[in-house]
């Protein structure tokens, strides 16, 4: 990772509303427990607000984010979302996860985030979604690879998924919607930092969308 802080004006202009969202993984464990959801303070961070947390309240946002090492599969079963307990387990131990040993969490804007961090969570509309993965493609012509199970949204495929392959999408999950209340025109995408230079200079090259 390098410590200069990549160039993210193109990439900033894509949201309609708030700023996007650093997400921070620190050795340290000074951190405070809330008792949020990651996805609630990664949306109160949108707005501007600073988070710096050791643990908050979703089990299964505690198994993704490699705090747990119990899968939510009876949780998942409860709540209706399968049909059996035999669908929950696999959901459930098919999550994305952290594998990376760390201590805390530090989640703000990136009007607030002065140095190097892991993860960049942005809302976006599908049209600017669209964008992102056109630029991606820019130099190699790779095609972005998505996979969900509408789940474990904001934790898993917007902040899992990139540490390990570089971005993820989702199209929410019913914990992020709920508590976090972003409106339903958006989506969550997540950038790993080494993509995000690449990404916006591309976004300032790429053919505009015609209207």
């Amino acid at each position: 990772m390098s410590e200069k802080m990549p160039k993210m004006e193109n990439l900033c202009t894509l949201m309609d509303d708030g700023e996007p969202v650093c997400i921070t993984f620190l050795e340290t464990t000074n951190g405070t427990e809330l008792n949020k959801l990651y996805c609630e303070l990664v949306s109160e961070a949108r707005y501007g607000k600073e988070f710096h947390i050791n643990s908050q309240r979703c089990g299964a946002g505690n198994y993704v984010l490699g705090k747990s090492k119990i899968p939510p599969s009876e949780y998942y079963f409860r709540s209706g979302r399968y049909e059996n307990i035999e669908a929950a387990k696999k959901a459930a131990t098919n999550l994305p996860r952290i594998g990376r040993e760390y201590g805390s969490i530090k989640i703000a804007p990136l009007s607030l985030t002065k140095v190097p961090f892991d993860v960049c969570i942005l809302y976006l509309k599908p049209e600017f979604v669209m964008r992102i993965i056109q630029a991606f493609a820019y130099m190699e012509g790779k095609r972005s690879i998505f996979d969900t199970i509408g789940a474990a949204s904001v934790c898993g495929d917007c902040t899992a998924k990139p540490l390990s392959i570089g971005i993820g999408l989702s199209f929410g999950c019913k914990g992020s919607r709920k508590h976090s209340g972003y409106p339903n025109s958006e989506v969550p995408l997540g950038l790993h930092y080494d993509l995000i230079e690449q990404i916006n200079r591309a976004l300032g090259i790429i053919p505009e969308t015609q209207k």
